[in-house]
């Protein structure tokens, strides 16, 4: 099942009415910010997935895998799945991007845990010392 935050964003941005505000790029593959005031008053309000300022759909764009287009001069996001006129590609890019939080949570934990692992060896050590210490 599509997670409502891909339909919506296609949505909003595939509608020919809101162009002044938020719409595809040329590339067909991103879409581009251009009126932020317009988008926090017309736009946000109307899905409660997307957050009620700009900052916070910056964020649920982040997390549902959109990145920043760098070089350009407006706000411009986009996704290798997210592609005008392809909206079956969105579940591509749900998975993928589900994937990654997944790798990342995992990558956490490993962490975690050899971080801990380290503490426990540091503990044992450090217990180990006091009764040598205790001996002598």
């Amino acid at each position: 099942m599509l997670s409502s935050f891909y339909k919506n964003i296609y949505n909003v941005v595939d509608d020919p009415s809101l162009d002044q505000i938020i719409s595809w790029s040329k590339s067909n593959n991103s879409f581009i910010v251009w009126n932020l005031e317009g988008l926090q008053r017309e736009v946000l309000p109307k899905s409660i997935e997307f957050g009620k300022h700009y900052l916070k759909f910056m964020t649920e764009l982040k997390f549902y895998g959109f990145k920043r287009i760098k070089g350009s001069a407006q706000w411009e996001f986009g996704h290798e799945y997210f592609v005008r006129g392809q909206p079956e590609l969105l579940v591509k890019m749900m998975f993928k991007t589900g994937m990654k939080r997944i790798e990342q949570l995992a990558a956490i934990r490993r962490a975690k845990k050899k971080k801990a692992k380290a503490a426990k060896a540091k503990a044992e050590a450090e217990v180990e010392n006091r009764l040598q210490q205790l001996r002598i």
